[in-house]
């Protein structure tokens, strides 16, 4: 964060600091003020990406989220976002290479070829 800060005054609805209040507690994060700027830390993240990156949101189940955060802490990853990077990196080079074979497959006799793009009908 930087070494000078602005003082900022405002209003939040009673739910929402008792939200609030519960990731403060869950997070063990020191003052509802920490909690309050790290939120507003992770808003600017996602709302102003660098220029050469555009964010995406995932939820995950507990469980999923509790799988990749063990993975992380057993070294398999540096972080719970670097994971899902090279998963999702992972998972669109496979889907290419299929995409590659079947396209460069023979076509039989009789079947119909598709518009760039298109897959043909079965």
């Amino acid at each position: 964060m930087a070494e000078t800060s602005e003082r900022v005054t405002v209003r939040i609805p009673q739910d929402l600091i008792e939200k609030l209040r519960q990731i403060q507690e869950s997070k063990s994060t020191a003052t509802i003020s920490d909690t309050i700027r790290e939120a507003l830390e992770r808003y600017v993240e996602v709302n102003l990406p660098p220029p050469n990156i555009t964010k995406v949101v995932v939820d995950l189940s507990r469980q999923d989220n509790r799988q990749l955060e063990e993975f992380v802490r057993e070294g398999g990853s540096v972080s719970v976002d670097d994971a899902v990077r090279s998963a999702v990196r992972e998972y669109i080079r496979t889907r290419v290479e299929q995409l590659n074979q079947t396209s460069s497959r023979p076509r039989r006799e009789g079947e119909p070829v598709a518009a760039s793009g298109e897959s043909p009908s079965p």
